[in-house]
């Protein structure tokens, strides 16, 4: 079986020369590459993982460097703001020097556990390091002076608006406004904001399944949906104290690392097919199956994924990876893009590309990288996609089409559209599966079924 590791785990073992950075520099230098050349596309937690491997950064400190980017990413607009009040010349700061005081800010602003005192001292220092006696003055007094009004800085942070607050671009505000509302936009940025707890799916397909979540559920962590739990709500201590045997658990196969709406999504479609007296022992094909976390949900479920493709080898060998970890029949796994797969299947799933809007909070890096061009290219590749799958659904078959993206057009219009030029496909039903708790993803899913031919 292949066993590709995935891109993470490369960055983790794969030797490089270590220059000792502590986490702040790292995170200075790791941000100021991001912010200025987005367009590379390198998934923040690949870089993270470099980063702490260069450094040499030791478990804290990695929590630290992680805490600082994903809080600037999510917050640099409300920083600059804030920033700029304190500067006489804000326009004549290098993008380095700016990136180092919004670090320094947020760090002061948003992370309690570190004295303020210590937090001043520590960026002054790297500004001395870095730029010299003169930066180093400057990032002195602008966060000595922000440490003095903490208060009044803090009361302002409550009133910034979402968009400011959560650094949501202006144009996918409006367009969250002009589709769900002012509040439900509102809901969306806010949701950003925070780091989702774990979550966990119980491998119903092994014996004991139901007492172990069970076990869990009594140790305080909270039920998700039919066959997870999360650690929401727990203590920290004692969560991280179960943190190990947690790990243990999903190396043996009882447990997978799962967000809730996709959790949620998935039992939707194997509800739906399991209710079907015609379709429940069908063979399904998940044409966009990605790492494979709903073809390993679906099976433990007892739904017959027989086919899996993607265009990316390695994340079908994370598939058949986790399909080995949890004790479930392999489906057959192809490299290749849907449409150049010739079967035909009574059950289809195509968890499209899409412009991800509603990973936000876990992926914080789309800020930058999101335009509106790019999800008009998402809208023509899901067509492309949804008119393919559905060439190869037989008659009486069911098409799950998913998302995750927080956009009409990729989702309910994208389904209008198809059914006013498809006249055998039959809307059974649409959902957004909106985060339960903070920070999860949004996901869509449309349930379409194609007639019998008369």
């Amino acid at each position: 079986m292949p066993n590709r590791e995935s891109d993470i785990e490369k960055a983790k073992k794969k030797p490089q020369k270590r220059d000792m950075k502590n986490a702040r520099e790292a995170a200075l230098e790791l941000l100021h590459a991001l912010f200025q050349h987005p367009e590379e596309g390198t998934p923040l937690p690949v870089m993270l993982a470099k980063a702490v491997q260069s450094a040499g950064l030791d478990g804290r400190d990695a929590a630290l460097l992680s805490e600082l980017t994903f809080g600037v990413l999510r917050r640099h607009m409300l920083l600059d703001s804030i920033l700029d009040s304190f500067l006489k010349k804000p326009g004549e700061l290098s993008a380095q020097v700016r990136m180092l005081l919004r670090l320094g800010m947020h760090e002061l602003l948003f992370m309690d556990g570190i004295p303020a005192r210590a937090s001043v001292s520590e960026f002054a220092g790297l500004a001395r390091q870095r730029f010299g006696q003169g930066i180093g003055g400057l990032v002195n007094a602008v966060l000595r002076s922000a440490d003095r009004e903490m208060e009044a800085l803090r009361d302002a942070v409550q009133k910034a608006g979402p968009t400011e607050a959560a650094s949501i671009p202006a144009w996918l505000m409006a367009m969250w406004k002009a589709q769900y509302g002012d509040e439900e936009a509102r809901t969306f940025a806010e949701n950003t904001l925070t780091h989702a707890a774990p979550c966990w799916r119980v491998n119903w397909a092994r014996e004991g399944a139901e007492e172990l979540r069970r076990t869990w559920l009594e140790r305080g962590y909270k039920a998700v949906g039919c066959h997870g739990f999360t650690s929401f709500g727990r203590d920290r201590i004692a969560a991280s104290e179960e943190q190990k045997e947690l790990a243990q658990l999903e190396i043996e196969g009882f447990l997978t690392r799962q967000g809730i709406s996709s959790q949620l999504v998935s039992e939707f479609i194997a509800d739906w097919i399991t209710k079907d007296d015609c379709l429940s022992q069908a063979e399904l094909w998940d044409a966009c199956c990605g790492r494979g976390g709903k073809s390993t949900a679906l099976l433990e479920k007892g739904v017959r994924v027989t086919l899996a493709s993607d265009p990316a080898q390695f994340r079908l060998d994370d598939l058949l990876a986790a399909v080995e970890r949890l004790g479930l029949p392999a489906p057959q796994a192809v490299c290749s893009p849907e449409q150049d797969v010739e079967a035909s299947f009574p059950l289809i799933l195509i968890d499209v590309p899409c412009s991800g809007t509603g990973t936000l909070g876990r992926v914080p890096e789309l800020r930058l990288r999101l335009t509106p061009e790019r999800l008009n290219e998402a809208e023509r590749l899901q067509a492309s996609i949804l008119e393919n799958a559905w060439g190869k659904l037989q008659p009486g078959g069911l098409l799950f089409y998913a998302t995750c993206a927080l956009n009409r057009k990729e989702n309910e219009r994208r389904i209008e559209r198809f059914l006013k030029c498809n006249d055998s496909a039959l809307l059974c039903d649409q959902r957004l599966f909106l985060p339960e708790l903070p920070g999860h993803d949004a996901l869509f899913l449309a349930v379409l079924r194609k007639q019998l031919e008369n």
